[in-house]
């Protein structure tokens, strides 16, 4: 199966609505990710920051909730570059 591009912000988007459907990652956010020339680990993009905006949250358990997900979106979608 081939992957779709996305644009930068719709696949940013994406992250935040996984990230706002998680209880888990209550007040817990991606500011950006980082795109990269080359193909790693099956993508051109990762996520390298979660910044939280609250103090009840726990960022262990909310990449734990959401890696699968993520996983999922970064086989199915690469950023345009």
């Amino acid at each position: 199966m081939a992957k779709e591009e996305i644009a930068y912000d719709d696949l940013l988007k994406k992250i935040q609505d996984l990230l706002s459907a998680s209880p888990e990652c209550h007040d817990i956010h991606v500011d950006g990710i980082d795109v990269y020339r080359e193909t790693i680990d099956g993508a051109n993009w990762d996520i390298t920051t979660f910044r939280c905006s609250g103090s009840d949250n726990d960022i262990v358990e909310c990449r734990d909730t959401i890696r699968a997900q993520i996983l999922e979106l970064r086989e199915a979608f690469d950023v345009v570059k």
